[in-house]
């Protein structure tokens, strides 16, 4: 069930602008009250809902970097992140239901009352964090798993553990590896786009972060597993830019902690500044069509 959320003013009208930046929030855990890596569920509804009436529109992170996505016009995407695979993002009640007090619960609850914000959420697994499974109830993880893919959100490797991958780099290949295969296992056929940083820190060099391949030493499965990444997330601390713009880097992108009062000061600043949001011009583009429109010739 919903919170009560008090009403956020219309947005006001904006010219299209394909050069302008992009939120992409991250989210961690969520409880009855707000604190440093907690979101109150309360506040959560009350970010949809400002989100939503300053004319935000969520896309995915694959559909943010391809450029590929079809948002009315005068609306800007935001990207909207949950890191670790905690229990309290995605719960299912012993009955193998969605329960209520949970982050997808609530996302879900909002969109039907308001269906031009649907839940396009990009979930970032840690398979064997705590020797658990993802999202904490072993016997409901690939359900769980498919549910967000079913819905239209993501799914992307935050590492098999949740490694320090510069601190641990004797086995960063491995935590990346392995994050990977256990998600290629439980969702066969599911092209895994997006990696997000464990402590927004990079392994050395940083380019293992997107990709590489590890060959396992023991005998058991898998044998040997391989990466391609089209996107790498840092934790923090700013928006990022349009992936029109030239020099668009995907394996660097910057994310806004979803907390107060980080999230507060950026809405705020793009109200201020509403130049600098990316601004849909309401006509789908392929993936990489709009380069020549707006990337300076060479």
């Amino acid at each position: 069930m919903l919170a009560a959320v008090a009403p956020a003013r219309a947005a006001r009208p904006l010219r299209p602008n394909l050069r302008g930046e992009v939120m992409i929030l991250v989210y961690h855990r969520f409880g009855p009250r707000d604190s440093r890596w907690t979101r109150a569920y309360s506040s959560f509804d009350h970010d949809l809902a400002r989100l939503d009436a300053e004319g935000y529109r969520p896309i995915t992170l694959w559909q943010y970097v391809s450029g590929d996505f079809d948002l009315p016009e005068g609306t800007t995407p935001v990207v909207i992140t949950f890191d670790d695979s905690s229990d309290n993002q995605v719960k299912f009640t012993p009955a193998g239901q969605l329960a209520p007090d949970c982050a997808l619960a609530h996302w879900l609850d909002f969109a039907k009352a308001h269906p031009e914000f649907p839940m396009r959420g990009v979930f970032f697994i840690n398979p064997g964090l705590g020797g658990r499974a993802a999202f904490v109830q072993p016997r409901f993880a690939i359900a769980k798993l498919r549910l967000i893919v079913r819905l239209g959100g993501e799914i992307g490797n935050h590492t098999l553990t949740h490694a320090n991958l510069r601190r641990q780099a004797a086995i960063a290949a491995r935590e990346i590896a392995l994050g990977q295969y256990y998600l290629e296992r439980d969702l066969p056929g599911y092209p895994i786009h997006s990696f997000a940083l464990p402590f927004g820190i990079y392994p050395q060099p940083q380019s293992l972060a997107w990709q590489g391949d590890w060959r396992n030493p023991r005998s058991t499965p898998p044998a040997e597993v391989r990466w391609n990444y089209a996107d790498v997330v840092k934790v923090g601390a700013g928006p990022a830019p349009s992936p029109y713009v030239a020099g668009f880097d995907p394996h660097h992108l910057a994310r806004i902690q979803a907390f107060d009062p980080e999230l507060d000061r950026w809405l705020a600043y793009f109200e201020r500044h509403p130049d600098r949001r990316l601004v849909s011009d309401g006509r789908q583009h392929a993936a990489g069509s709009l380069a020549a429109l707006v990337r300076p010739s060479p």
